[in-house]
């Protein structure tokens, strides 16, 4: 699988220099699963790094160092089934999101709970230091309101697709976005679209209504 959508260079950038918050951080992680683009994006960003401190101060990351040569070995891989495969087997099977996310549902003892935020639209909220780590799940044909963002989001696709004003996305896309982008994602295919969403933020819903069920739905 190819990805088409990826985090922009300055988010590979963090993550490489450990900058980002956990729950970005983890998103990055699931997305480089299957990226083999950005998985050498951070490489190198690494080695320009390395290659600034060494004559300062030589040291060594050995965690991270056998995690990239794992990822470098990993052959790319769906981090969900494939989408003709029924809507019941796909919440169930945990073994089929990526590993750092399965290690983190795992931690928090969290499962594949989903709960209702409203018709059509279910989440799962990761246990993580910052808080801003959840699984979404949006049946087809639901659209989120028009918004803009109070600080920055990411969206990865693991099952299911959704397209808005920026293009389709589609399992493995990553949506990184600013304060400066408003959308407003529709989800298609015959699928749900499963998703996790880091944010920093609560998004910034245009019109009336959306603004008044946003403290009900936590978005």
């Amino acid at each position: 699988m190819s990805a088409h959508h990826h985090p922009d260079d300055a988010t590979l950038m963090s993550y490489a220099a450990g900058a980002l918050p956990e729950s970005f951080e983890t998103l990055v992680a699931c997305h480089l699963q299957f990226c083999t683009r950005c998985k050498q994006r951070i490489r190198e960003a690494e080695d320009i790094g390395a290659a600034l401190l060494e004559a300062a101060e030589p040291t060594t990351n050995r965690g991270r160092d056998q995690f990239f040569a794992q990822l470098m070995q990993e052959p790319d891989i769906d981090p969900m089934m494939d989408s003709a495969t029924a809507e019941s087997a796909a919440v169930t099977r945990q073994h089929a999101f990526p590993a750092p996310l399965q290690q983190l549902l795992k931690n928090g003892d969290t499962g594949l709970a989903w709960r209702r935020l409203v018709p059509g639209i279910q989440q799962i909220r990761m246990e993580t230091r910052d808080g801003g780590l959840r699984l979404l799940r949006i049946q087809p044909g639901m659209s989120i309101p028009i918004h803009t963002h109070h600080g920055s989001e990411m969206t990865l696709i693991l099952d299911g697709s959704y397209s808005d004003e920026l293009g389709r996305f589609k399992p493995g896309d990553v949506a990184d976005l600013d304060p400066t982008v408003e959308h407003q994602p529709i989800t298609d295919g015959n699928v749900p679209c499963i998703c996790l969403v880091a944010t920093d933020a609560p998004m910034k819903f245009q019109g009336l209504l959306p603004k008044l069920l946003q403290p009900f739905v936590g978005l």
